[in-house]
């Protein structure tokens, strides 16, 4: 019995599903930020060169004063219907009022979160449902994964006769994971099959050993490849050649020698004859 097989079962699916429904909220939060904020920092700019030209238009219309005087005058009648009074006196009013829409966009943005992260709990909650339903349409195939022998092996072939039982094992075997393609062909397999079936097929059935192309399972197993994140682009001619390489290596990785040719005994003529 191989570790490795064994792990199959116990697949972190938990684990899995928490990484990418993460990963999909950090990146939908994060081009919510990035767009929210550019409109902030266009806001802050424009805030702060309306200021500046307030600020310089207020000290280029002021009188220079040729000594310092404490005392406070109020200013006559014709400075505050000037120009410069006026901007003066609606500066503060027009930073108010961009601080305002600064302050709200700051809101929205995280109001906008929080229905993100209230939409993405309720996606996660559905993935794990499906999934524990998918285990139990697994367990009720009566099959025990990987198939250690043929008859195994044909017997499964016949419940994928049904449509229902190969949707299903499509949606089991697509949990496998895998970085790349070929990570991905690799885990399926090593599912699917164990060394000691593997060691008795090959992709066209060549001498002794059966055919894997022509099985439902092969059907099956890149359907679930094309479920995958990685595999979604993979074409047929990529995973047989994966599938291929997995077959030949399979009396290696099993623990035998691999493939042995058998030669007819020599007789050596004798040489009293």
């Amino acid at each position: 019995m191989e570790p490795v097989e064994e792990d199959n079962h116990d697949w972190p699916m938990q684990q899995r599903v928490e990484g990418y429904v993460n990963k999909h909220m950090a990146d939908i939060a994060l081009e919510t930020l990035q767009q929210r904020l550019s409109v902030v920092s266009d806001e802050m700019h424009n805030l702060a060169e309306q200021v500046t030209r307030r600020s310089g238009g207020v000290l280029k219309d002021e009188p220079r004063r040729e000594g310092v005087s404490f005392s406070v005058e109020p200013p006559p009648p014709s400075a505050c219907s000037s120009g410069a009074g006026d901007r003066f006196m609606t500066s503060p009013s027009s930073e108010s009022a961009a601080q305002r829409k600064i302050i709200a966009l700051l809101v929205e943005i995280k109001e906008e979160q929080q229905r993100q992260w209230a939409a993405l709990r309720d996606i996660q909650a559905q993935l794990q449902g499906q999934t524990c339903c998918e285990e139990e349409d697994v367990e009720a195939l009566h099959m025990d994964l990987p198939l250690r022998t043929l008859e195994q092996l044909d017997e499964m072939e016949r419940h994928l006769e049904d449509p229902g039982t190969q949707k299903r094992m499509v949606s089991y075997l697509s949990r496998m994971g895998g970085a790349t393609v070929d990570d991905a062909v690799r885990r399926l397999m090593q599912a699917a099959l164990s060394f000691a079936v593997g060691s008795e097929l090959n992709w066209v059935g060549r001498g002794q050993k059966r055919s894997f192309r022509n099985t439902r399972l092969q059907g099956v197993l890149f359907r679930a490849l094309k479920r995958t994140p990685v595999g979604k682009e993979a074409t047929h001619h990529q995973y047989a050649d994966v599938v291929k390489k997995w077959l030949r290596f399979a009396p290696f990785r099993q623990g035998g020698t691999g493939r042995r040719c058998s030669r007819p005994p020599v007789d050596f003529p004798n040489s009293e004859d």
